[in-house]
């Protein structure tokens, strides 16, 4: 683009002033190489014809960058567990760091961390997030188990709540199997991965207790939790980072066979009964539509009797998790959260 001089005209100029006036300029670098990248994927990518199958592999590529580099792990391998009715994907990542969180009884096994990632329910796998996995793994001393459950539209709710709920439950019972403590878990997510969370967390407390009683803490970032509307709704989100509230209801009509399903107290979180959680970290960001979910979802715990860890981030867009490469409050943020979970872990 360019203006009537010649000279090329940045796409960070195309957005709101009141959203560019707030944007901090880590955040602003991490636009103008995502605007760049964009034309580069444009240019050299054939995407498949299928409007969903384009947008996974686009969202996998525009990743990729974001990936590269962060923590070197003592181990990673990949295995199925079956869970739901079918054969989920899992990534473990050992650290190095493992000694920081490892078993008081000398067993050698380590507590896990499961992670369910986001996308809106219709995007992301094991790639997408793996340096996040990896952060997460290297400053907690734990393992993380990434799970690649099933994407909608394909499935519908509750399958991938199911399935997140089942490899949890294979993680407590068969832990050392895979040389995990299956006493110490931890769950964390960002976007749809911390509806999942909070959703398999309180499925696991009313279906199977025995297996929500291992739940040492949750990791929230950035999360819906079942608000329809809102200031954070109306104001932010945009072309800039697929958060249109046309794609908010996108992702909502993928996810649903039936529109009351949104109404679950697995989904409806703000409404439902929350008590017996285990101590809870979240963080949301400023400028993200889902900013108010975050707000609204803290007070739903402190009524329900819990001090969560709650810090909304200021000047950073959603998905600010993925772009630790060039914003430090990623870093930041996904060390705090594993701070979080070792603390918990190290209480027993």
């Amino acid at each position: 683009m360019h203006d009537d001089s010649g000279a090329t005209r940045s796409r960070f100029e195309d957005l709101p002033a009141y959203l560019r006036a707030k944007i901090t300029p880590q955040m602003r670098a991490v636009l103008e190489h995502q605007f760049d990248d964009e034309a580069r994927r444009r240019a050299e990518l054939t995407l498949p014809e299928d409007p969903t199958e384009a947008a996974r592999a686009d969202y996998r590529a525009e990743r990729a960058f974001w990936n590269e580099g962060g923590p070197t792990m003592a181990s990673t391998r990949e295995l199925r567990i079956h869970a739901a009715g079918v054969d989920v994907p899992v990534r473990i990542h050992l650290p190095v760091t493992v000694d920081a969180a490892g078993s008081a009884d000398g067993s050698g096994l380590v507590p896990a961390i499961l992670f369910f990632h986001g996308g809106g329910f219709t995007l992301g796998d094991l790639d997408t997030h793996d340096r996040i996995h990896r952060m997460l793994a290297h400053h907690s001393g734990a393992a993380v188990v990434a799970v690649d459950y099933s994407l909608s539209p394909e499935v519908k709710f509750p399958q991938a709540l199911r399935e997140c709920a089942g490899v949890t439950a294979h993680v407590a019972e068969h832990g050392e199997e895979l040389g995990l403590d299956g006493s110490r878990l931890a769950f964390a997510g960002d976007s749809a991965g911390s509806g999942l969370s909070i959703g398999a967390a309180l499925l696991l407390r009313d279906e199977a207790p025995d297996v929500f009683s291992r739940l040492q803490a949750l990791v929230l970032i950035y999360g819906g939790f079942g608000l329809k509307d809102s200031a954070a709704r109306r104001l932010w989100g945009g072309w800039w980072d697929g958060m249109k509230m046309d794609d908010l209801s996108g992702f909502q009509d993928a996810l649903y066979a039936d529109p009351a399903d949104a109404d679950s107290p697995y989904v409806q979180t703000l409404r439902s009964d929350l008590s017996g959680l285990p101590p809870v970290f979240m963080r949301s960001a400023e400028l993200d539509p889902l900013a108010d979910d975050a707000t609204a979802f803290a007070e739903s715990l402190r009524r329900a009797g819990h001090t969560p860890d709650v810090r909304e981030v200021p000047g950073v867009l959603h998905s600010y998790l993925h772009f630790g490469r060039l914003l430090d409050e990623a870093n930041f943020t996904l060390t705090e959260g594993a701070q979080f979970i070792a603390a918990r872990f190290a209480e027993g």
